[in-house]
């Protein structure tokens, strides 16, 4: 009679491990995943800034009036529970003034304005300095329908890469009449680094937080380079992103 009160408890024991055992390999089942999202963009170059030289590191050169969106669209593969490449396109829009800047002040005010349309598109590596750790859905039928592991982990992880931008300035207020202008330039290497998070909120599907910057080899995203300048343009993005991981074929296939 106690045997089956034994085989019954063991096998309810092997089904509580069962999800346990195989959740070292469940990642590669799911090494591709889909990202898409929007945010917003920075930029840092000749047009705009502090009003002083005293900007606390560059920190009051942000202009959030400044800030416009950017939308993005990519793909990432896991090479294992470390580490990823990921391929991404954004479209965004980059603005910079003047005003209120210390090119506005006397004795040489100076009244420029761009807008430019960016085409961007890179290949990044990333590295996880807190992997994945999903959280395992497994259902013992009529006892407990819906038992849930909450061993969910904040996935954090920097990257760097490169890539290429594409973009168009538009010269405003006085800017498209000055001497220096120069909207032939279109295009330019970019070199992407920053750090991203992402949780998973349903079964394949996390939300993400990226801020990256993404340093250039040209002067000329806001179409102007002067005496003054001694670095390229750089601008930054952060993005909010849906990931959807995908289920690919596998020889091995794990059921939990």
């Amino acid at each position: 009679m106690l045997k089956r009160p034994i085989i019954k408890w063991t096998g309810l024991l092997i089904l509580l491990l069962l999800p346990l055992i195989s959740l070292g390999q469940r990642w590669k089942m799911q090494r591709a995943e889909i990202t898409a999202g929007f945010g917003a963009s920075n930029y840092f170059g000749d047009i705009g800034g502090a009003s002083s030289d005293n900007n606390w590191l560059g920190l009051k050169d942000i202009d959030f009036f400044a800030t416009r969106p950017n939308v993005n669209i990519g793909g990432r593969y896991r090479l294992n529970e470390k580490m990823n490449v990921r391929a991404n396109m954004v479209f965004a829009y980059l603005e910079g003034s003047d005003k209120q800047s210390k090119f506005a002040e006397p004795p040489n005010p100076r009244n420029y304005a761009f807008s430019t349309s960016v085409y961007e598109f890179t290949a990044v590596y990333e590295y996880c300095i807190i992997p994945e750790n999903n959280p395992v859905n497994y259902s013992l039928n009529s006892l407990w329908d819906g038992l849930r592991s909450t061993n969910a982990s904040l996935n954090t992880y920097v990257f760097g890469g490169l890539g290429f931008s594409f973009f168009d300035v538009e010269g405003l207020k006085e800017l498209d009449e000055a001497e220096r202008f120069n909207p032939k330039n279109q295009q330019a290497l970019v070199i992407p680094l920053g750090a991203g998070i992402k949780y998973p909120v349903a079964e394949g599907i996390h939300l993400g937080l990226e801020i990256g910057g993404r340093w250039t080899t040209t002067d000329f995203i806001d179409g102007l380079t002067t005496q003054w300048s001694n670095a390229n343009d750089i601008y930054y993005f952060t993005m909010l992103n849906v990931v959807f991981k995908l289920d690919l074929p596998s020889r091995r296939r794990y059921s939990y």
